[in-house]
């Protein structure tokens, strides 16, 4: 069994509900079902600070007690309001944006990870031990911290980095030595020491912010350093489909020397097969749709909206953050907006439904496809070729630029619901294997390079203009 070290974003700081959360978080189960020893890297703060000389002042607990410290952990890890954001305006968000960096870089911690940036201070391991059943009670969407046997702790970390992206500043630094394998779960800005042997894995879920046109050129220069951060280092690359993958050697040919391979997203089919069967006799009813989104134009769902204008015979439930009030104001009566969910309620809602609508017009995966496969749910999505790598013949597909194409396919679910209920049936085996979540650290971990499509794409991936040199000009 192997010692790893998980660098990640989405668990080390609070940055929930995200498809990077949603794959890390199954990859650590699947992980920790395998027998491997988890440390999770996580960013320590002023209020962690600050809880920990309160806990030294007051001998109320015994010295070597890490209770209130990890308390502060959990709080920290927690901390994120997915639902307040729906609240604010673009400007208000900006404003809170630079706020939070401004705090962040007057801070202690932020000085520390500069200075051991520029290896003016050594990078010191402490390591807490993750004594999860001293707590109270775990909330559901943090119980997957539980599977980590001890966290080890970064001043500033994850602050720091995005700061020495754009001020041209040394990477952050940590001292890895001791663990077989580094997974960076994502393009991380962090220079890595580690032990000969020892491999650095990093994900890529997709190059969106070199290739969307409506990401900010800030999101782009951000991106741009991260990613040639971790392809300095990285000893092999994961890609979430094969789509991704192959956009990555068309746009950036100068790293094809690097071992890659695809690690599929997962979900937990056991769970939704129960909550499926509970949930089948509840669409009788009047027809309902979910579309799953975050506030990106790539979404799509101002166009999933106007199609149930025309739809008034059946609902539409649109979850997650939209970025836009105007939406909610001028939406139909027929669409509800349902915001952040707890993982069970989506689940529930995704189960309820006669379909999962996924209108984006680009994508590295779509985790929403294979949580309605597990339930048992027709899919109707964009017809994207990414989407025909993970849905294959399992899913209606629509051109999502029209309105009347979306019409027209939620019209042949509804009339064809029990055959699309049944392919999907007849291919459970095949999607909890592919899909599923006890073999998501298998594919990590294996030496094969690379992974077959076990569902096959009905349309090849169009060719695409290389980028010569794109990422050898780093920043």
């Amino acid at each position: 069994m192997n010692k790893i070290l998980v660098v990640s974003e989405a668990l080390g700081e609070p940055n929930h509900k995200r498809g990077i959360f949603h794959f890390t978080r199954e990859l650590i189960r699947s992980l920790a079902a395998d027998g491997h020893e988890l440390t999770l890297l996580v960013e320590t703060s002023r209020r962690y600070r600050k809880l920990r000389r309160r806990q030294q002042r007051t001998p109320l607990l015994p010295q070597d007690s890490r209770l209130i410290e990890l308390l502060a952990l959990y709080r920290f890890l927690d901390e994120a309001d997915m639902n307040a954001p729906m609240l604010r305006g673009g400007l208000r968000r900006t404003i809170d944006w630079f706020r939070h960096k401004l705090h962040a870089a007057a801070s202690v911690e932020f000085a520390v990870s500069l200075l051991r940036a520029f290896r003016l201070l050594p990078t010191n391991v402490k390591l807490i031990e993750n004594r999860a059943a001293a707590l109270e009670y775990i909330p559901t969407d943090l119980r997957h911290l539980q599977l980590f046997g001890d966290f080890l702790l970064e001043p500033g970390f994850y602050s720091y980095q995005d700061t020495s992206a754009l001020l041209r500043l040394p990477p952050p630094r940590i001292d890895a030595r001791g663990y077989d394998v580094i997974l960076v779960d994502t393009p991380t800005r962090v220079a890595i020491r580690r032990h000969r042997g020892a491999k650095v894995i990093c994900v890529v879920h997709d190059l969106l912010p070199l290739t969307d046109l409506k990401l900010s050129d800030v999101a782009t220069r951000l991106f741009l350093s991260r990613l040639f951060t971790s392809l300095q280092q990285a000893d092999e690359l994961a890609f979430v489909s094969n789509y991704s993958m192959n956009r990555f050697r068309a746009l950036l040919p100068q790293f094809a020397h690097l071992p890659a391979r695809v690690v599929y997203p997962r979900t937990r089919f056991e769970a939704a097969d129960a909550h499926a069967v509970a949930k089948s006799t509840e669409r009788a009813g009047r027809p309902s749709f979910v579309v799953i989104v975050s506030a990106e134009p790539r979404k799509n769902l101002n166009a999933v909206i106007r199609a149930f204008r025309k739809l008034p015979q059946a609902d539409l439930i649109v979850i997650g953050y939209t970025g836009d009030p105007s939406l909610m104001r001028n939406a139909p009566p027929n669409v509800r907006f349902s915001g952040y969910v707890e993982e069970h309620e989506k689940a529930a809602l995704i189960a309820e439904a006669h379909g999962l609508i996924m209108p984006s017009l680009a994508e590295g995966f779509g985790v929403p496809i294979i949580e309605a496969l597990a339930a048992g749910t027709p899919v109707l999505c964009s017809d994207i070729p990414v989407f025909r790598e993970v849905a294959g013949e399992l899913a209606d597909y629509f051109d999502p630029f029209s309105i009347e194409a979306i019409c027209a396919s939620v019209g042949r679910v509804l009339a064809r619901q029990e055959e699309w209920r049944g392919r999907i049936r007849q291919r459970h085996a095949e999607l909890a294997e592919r899909f599923g979540h006890h073999t998501q650290a298998r594919d990590l971990l294996s030496h094969r390079a690379g992974t077959e499509s076990m569902i096959p794409a009905s349309a090849p991936s169009m060719p695409i203009p290389a980028l010569d040199g794109l990422a050898a000009r780093g920043m």
